[in-house]
């Protein structure tokens, strides 16, 4: 399971286990390292022992106090920690040692980002899978709300014209057209939080834009997760122009997952009325969550990826988290043994 701390505190390393302590601060309130040194901790039965052998990954929401000894264990352990700023951003993650080293894989990563055959044909199958996996959701509520011909078509065609793209720079053109006919065609079962929606990232401008954004950085984390326990190298991507900050390869393998996992929870949130736009205020020029909201939102995250689906290839089920790391694995075939790429499908 996932471990999600929204509260400030102090996590260490108790005996064999974890202990979190709460801080006594109040929630939404931002501290600077000087206050943080002064604060005082609750009462000793506010602690929480968290069971160590069952935690895959933390989640630090708040500010956290842990020194070296806990960062040992945690990496004794082979536990990530992903840290998101007061804006739910992701800004860190602090990554046990590599659990598969490959040296051969590595170079076979490079070579496939400078040999442009098999660069895009990669990006190709994985664009291809996203748009199918995007048109999936769409047929869903075709069958269901009707009205959704148009959009159906238009990105039918785009899909095709993948095929004479020579460039991931090309792919991603397509990419975001489909995208901003997908984006477009919500307010036909979400309705008003839907209407006029624009897609927008650095700070989002309304409640659908800031929820979009932070499943998308939970999604992106998790994938790191996954990555870190394959011998692949998370620097070097295919279809994202690598960075110098952030593991791109996690973006390349998520792109088939957002139709998936991100907006298929969204659809359920608003479906539900589990999320409203009370559960949001503005902050300069962007749109914040408040804790209680993070919190329902964090609960339904967890849910969603231990949620399981049949899986043909291995004639039993798997969650969704597993199916990100079964395709980073379809990737080191890919790279390895020239075995076509083959990405999840939805299957509706």
């Amino acid at each position: 399971m996932n471990l999600y701390l929204t509260r400030a505190g102090r996590l260490r390393r108790k005996d064999n286990t974890l202990s979190f302590e709460m801080m006594n601060l109040p929630e939404e309130k931002l501290i600077s390292d000087e206050e943080s040194e002064e604060i005082e901790y609750m009462n000793p039965e506010k602690k929480h022992a968290l069971p160590i052998e069952t935690i895959d990954a933390i989640y630090v929401f708040g500010e956290m106090t842990f020194n070296s000894k806990l960062v040992n264990f945690l990496g004794q352990k082979k536990i990530p920690v992903h840290f998101f700023n007061y804006y739910g951003n992701h800004c860190n993650s602090l990554l046990p040692h590599a659990e598969q080293l490959s040296g051969d894989l590595v170079i076979k990563q490079a070579e496939a980002f400078k040999d442009q055959k098999k660069r895009s044909a990669f990006c190709k199958a994985l664009l291809d899978t996203t748009f199918h996996n995007i048109l999936s959701v769409l047929q869903y509520y075709q069958r269901k709300k009707g009205s959704l011909e148009n959009e159906i078509t238009k990105i039918k065609n785009l899909q095709e014209s993948l095929n004479a793209c020579n460039s991931p720079e090309e792919m991603m053109g397509i990419e975001g057209n489909v995208r901003n006919i997908y984006y477009s065609s919500w307010k036909n079962w979400i309705g008003g939080p839907a209407l006029n929606f624009k897609r927008v990232y650095h700070p989002p401008d309304n409640p659908l834009n800031a929820i979009i954004s932070f499943l998308n950085s939970l999604l992106y984390t998790a994938c790191v997760s996954e990555l870190y326990r394959t011998a692949l190298y998370p620097g070097i991507s295919y279809l994202h122009t690598p960075q110098t900050r952030r593991f791109s390869l996690a973006l390349d393998i998520v792109e088939p997952f957002k139709p998936l996992i991100v907006d298929r929870l969204i659809f359920r949130l608003f479906d539900r009325k589990e999320i409203s736009d009370r559960d949001f205020r503005q902050y300069t020029n962007g749109m914040l969550m408040t804790d209680e909201a993070r919190k329902r939102i964090l609960s339904a995250w967890d849910e969603q990826l231990r949620q399981t689906v049949d899986y043909p290839p291995l004639k039993r089920s798997v969650s969704y988290r597993q199916l990100l790391r079964l395709d980073c694995y379809k990737l080191i075939k890919f790279l390895l043994e020239d075995q076509e790429f083959k990405p999840y499908r939805i299957q509706y």
